[in-house]
């Protein structure tokens, strides 16, 4: 028997309301000017990449980009020479061009959105082939439980010198109308152009959304949040002999690799006493007792019993982890794992249990290869990266 309605996912992962800050054409003042607030104000932005025919340095800055990329920014598809999209099906070259060289640079870039160049909508099957998701331009803000018309032209409001107010204003209208909104600026300098901001009036937007509370993210990552919890607030849960499985398709096949969902289990048909697994692993609730998954395992199962587990870690199938100036930060790892840190001679580095996405050492320890494994005890899983040397 299947039971329609056992999960409900967390509108904007516990937040009221969400806000994307994104920034178009790689253009020469975004390293030197915006990463430094970004990197401050512990946020994360998306980057829609142009490699000629914007005034742009990306090839010259190649290598700082992917460090861009490294450290959770958004590297996506603007185009590689910034062009308007054409009707279909003349799009899909121009878009998996730039998308495959994209992917190419590193790991961490997946390039599964896109924003299309000067607001020129067109082309929306070529782009759907490589995007999940696709920016236009506009003032909406995207209600959580209403479904959007047309995920290839999820709105960006265009922000200039003229425009702060407005652009403040729509972060706040985020909070307090519990959706998600999207800004768009190209340079932050001073005397900027019609589309930037100077880099104290984009500090300010910045900060307006860090005051606010909404949840901050890239506009890959809120995306398919948003996107998944059409799916997945959709699942039935059907009877086994020990418990419950539930188990889901994917909206898009170009959904990212990982989404990360908070979700709660009703207590009809699971009760007060479970244990949650994903594919074999238990997962800890959270301390609102909600749960984190990975959606796009495609399944999930909830037993009967409890193991009693009051605090765990929720362990990626793939690690990925780089070396900062303040140690190794780590991603997609939910609660507090153990980790283990060795050279490459095998001598200990580091060993104990570690939060907040990071294992601390000190700059002197991080100038060799490391290698990193975090274990949760809970479950016995662990998960494995090799760190390259900080530079």
């Amino acid at each position: 028997m299947a039971i329609a309605g056992p999960v409900t996912t967390v509108p904007w992962n516990g937040h009221t309301g969400a806000v994307s800050f994104t920034y178009d054409d790689a253009r020469s003042s975004q390293i030197p000017n915006l990463l430094p607030q970004l990197d401050s104000l512990k946020i994360k932005a998306t980057f829609f990449i142009a490699v000629t025919g914007t005034g742009g340095d990306f090839e010259a800055r190649k290598a700082d980009w992917i460090k861009v990329a490294r450290n959770g920014h958004e590297l996506a598809n603007h185009t590689k020479n910034h062009v308007n999209v054409p009707a279909d099906p003349q799009a899909a070259s121009i878009i998996q061009e730039m998308a495959t060289y994209l992917r190419a640079l590193d790991p961490s870039v997946q390039s599964v959105s896109f924003a299309y160049p000067n607001c020129n909508i067109n082309g929306k099957t070529g782009v759907g082939s490589e995007d999940f998701l696709a920016r236009g331009c506009g003032g909406t803000r995207f209600a959580w439980n209403t479904q959007p018309a047309d995920w290839m032209n999820i709105e960006g409001l265009i922000l200039g010198p003229t425009s702060v107010a407005s652009g403040i204003s729509h972060i706040k209208g985020a909070k307090s109308g519990n959706t998600w909104a999207v800004t768009i600026v190209h340079d932050v300098k001073e005397n900027p152009d019609t589309y930037s901001l100077t880099p104290a009036d984009n500090l300010s937007m910045l900060k307006a959304g860090v005051s606010s509370g909404v949840w901050i993210d890239t506009y890959q990552n809120i995306g398919a949040y948003y996107r998944a919890h059409f799916t997945m607030d959709t699942v039935t849960a059907t009877a086994t002999s020990d418990g419950w499985k539930m188990a889901w398709t994917s909206p898009n096949p170009k959904l990212p690799k990982s989404i990360n969902l908070r979700v709660k289990l009703s207590a009809t048909p699971f009760g007060s006493a479970f244990t949650v697994q994903q594919n074999g692993v238990t997962i800890a609730p959270e301390s609102d007792g909600s749960y984190v998954i990975d959606f796009m395992k495609l399944s999930l199962n909830v037993l009967k019993t409890t193991t009693g587990v009051a605090s765990g870690a929720f362990l990626p199938s793939t690690l990925r982890a780089r070396a900062v100036r303040n140690g190794i930060a780590f991603e997609g790892v939910v609660g507090e794992p153990e980790a283990l840190v060795v050279d490459v001679r095998g001598s200990r580095v580091f060993q104990g249990k570690v939060a907040h996405g990071l294992v601390p050492l000190p700059m002197d320890r991080l100038q060799g290869i490391l290698f990193l494994t975090l274990s949760d005890r809970a479950s016995g899983a662990s998960v494995r990266a090799t760190i390259d040397p900080i530079h």
